[in-house]
């Protein structure tokens, strides 16, 4: 069940990844060599036009070959320098395009997912359920049954976009926008700082209920609750380097057993979960890291400064630095992934 769930997790969110590469790239007029279900050997091929269309063994994903952007030993994918069909000789613009539509294409698969699921189910909101006595919850006038709908004006992701905001903000006021009885309000809180859990709290206990609505505003909340994730992402990694929060990545094993336990409670957990997934690739790779797409943003927004590119050199050795902090993350993921696991065993 744990492999099954992975690869239909990973794979997944990995090609609707690769087509959005392959799709920019042939709107661009960038020459594609190779379009492939999957990575390993080939188990099938066919040639159409100039570009090979694979399916290969392992089914995680997929890959999308470009001219002048992917290296090649073969004589027939050798690249003129002034070959028009060239990644490296079209506009600035279109190069921009072509690196970003993988991403683009995460948020875009998350947001079709999430408003097919809100359609159905309704949008999943933060409600709070009780209030602690002389808490920062009550004296500032949250009230049982109170739904939250934002902070600081940023929508927030359900109990865990809440829960994450307010543990990594003590001792900072949060401007909650909140629905009662039908009402909107703004609530201002100043999370207390739980020494010896080492996060802020505010005394509410929270449940999540979907809450319906028009077919209009599906699409709409779709798009508040993936910029609600991204944001909630972005502010965690902030607090982690900032040290107000504690590192919480997975890697494959992590992902691999969240998949699996998705899986077991029905398809719209299953593809709540593929959303989230999709979500954190996109946002992952436009991080300006050499070696992610954000990091190719980087080097072309540099070439357009500078008017040329960086020397093959530089541009090798800044990958390699890439290249080495994503496998410094992946052993900090994993190890981390195998201590929870063992701490859940014991």
């Amino acid at each position: 069940m744990h492999a099954l769930a992975f690869i239909v997790v990973v794979g997944l969110v990995v090609l609707v990844h690769e087509l959005g590469h392959f799709a920019a790239a042939r709107l661009a007029g960038v020459r594609v060599y190779e379009f492939a279900v999957g990575f390993g050997p080939r188990l099938f091929a066919k040639r159409i036009g100039q570009t090979l269309y694979a399916v290969r063994v392992l089914p995680l994903g997929g890959m999308c070959r470009l001219a002048g952007m992917d290296d090649s030993e073969l004589l027939t994918e050798k690249v003129d320098p002034d070959d028009p069909a060239s990644f490296v000789n079209r506009p600035f613009w279109q190069r921009i395009l072509v690196v970003a539509a993988g991403p683009l294409m995460n948020f875009v698969l998350a947001i079709i997912i999430l408003t097919g699921l809100f359609s159905a189910y309704g949008v999943p909101m933060a409600r709070i359920v009780d209030v602690m006595d002389g808490s920062p919850a009550q004296i500032a006038g949250f009230k049982p049954g109170d739904t939250i709908l934002s902070i600081n004006g940023r929508p927030v992701a359900s109990v865990a976009g809440f829960v994450n905001t307010v543990s990594t903000s003590w001792g900072r006021r949060l401007d909650v926008e909140i629905q009662r009885a039908g009402q909107r309000d703004t609530v201002h809180v100043v999370p207390e700082y739980d020494a010896e859990a080492g996060v802020g709290r505010i005394g509410v206990r929270l449940t999540e209920s979907p809450v319906k609505s028009k077919a209009r505003g599906t699409l709409g909340g779709a798009i508040r609750y993936t910029w609600g994730v991204i944001d909630t992402t972005i502010t965690s990694l902030w607090a982690a380097l900032s040290g107000r929060a504690k590192p919480e990545v997975s890697g494959p094993l992590g992902i691999a057993g969240m998949s699996a336990q998705a899986a077991e409670q029905g398809l719209p957990t299953l593809l709540m979960f593929i959303a989230l997934i999709s979500t954190s690739l996109g946002l992952l790779n436009l991080m300006p890291v050499p070696i992610l797409d954000g990091g190719w943003i980087v080097l072309l927004a540099v070439e357009a400064v500078r008017g040329k590119p960086l020397s093959p050199q530089v541009e090798e050795a800044l990958r390699f630095v890439g290249l080495a902090l994503l496998m410094l993350l992946m052993v900090y993921a994993t190890v981390s992934d195998i201590s929870r696991l063992i701490v859940r065993e014991m």
